[in-house]
């Protein structure tokens, strides 16, 4: 064994460290999330070209019948022109390029599925949708395909194993010298 101090493990520091790092797990748990449309003001916001890239940032963003969509560009030298919309609509889009900055909001009446393209940037896939419906969904953006007992299953079965690792540390590091006990 080590005598040393400073490089000695106490279950006090082994349990304030493993506490540290389940901590830290809950915080990334609890950060990843969604990277669906923000209401702001009963809007709902789409991001134009986020952090100088060509995307709509939600590509997809759900609203109800009579619900409102403001567009904020985040980059230069966008526009949000309609490519299909349902019949009976009224929406134009915007057609005139915009920069940093700039807002352009619609109110959504007719229910249906609109998409639309930043024309300058269409061939490099910034195309977005709005789908109006009664019901949509209540949660948007990143969603994972794997069912709730499936997830809590390897939660459980990591936590099994980092118990595991953190005893076997300790065994093997205080465990002591056995070699006299096991002869009889």
């Amino acid at each position: 064994m080590n005598s040393d101090a400073d490089e000695r493990v106490t279950r006090r520091s082994f349990l304030r460290a493993g506490a540290g790092a389940a901590a830290a797990g809950a915080v990334g748990a609890a950060a990843t999330g969604s990277a669906a449309a923000q209401e702001d003001g009963g809007a709902t916001v789409v991001t134009v070209g986020p952090g100088g890239s060509n995307v709509f940032d939600p590509e997809t963003a759900y609203v109800q019948p009579g619900g409102t969509v403001r567009w904020e560009w985040a980059s230069s030298g966008h526009n949000v022109v309609p490519e299909s919309t349902p019949s009976g609509s009224d929406w134009a889009g915007h057609e005139p390029l915009e920069d940093s900055g700039f807002t352009y909001e619609h109110t959504f009446e007719t229910e249906g599925t609109y998409e639309y393209i930043c024309t300058p940037h269409a061939s490099l896939g910034m195309e977005g949708t709005i789908e109006v419906t009664e019901d949509p969904p209540e949660q948007t953006g990143y969603q994972s395909l794997l069912p709730d007992s499936a997830l809590n299953l390897g939660v459980a079965a990591t936590g099994s194993m980092v118990s595991v690792l953190g005893l076997t540390y300790l065994f093997m590091r205080y465990g002591g010298d056995y070699e006299g006990d096991l002869e009889e």
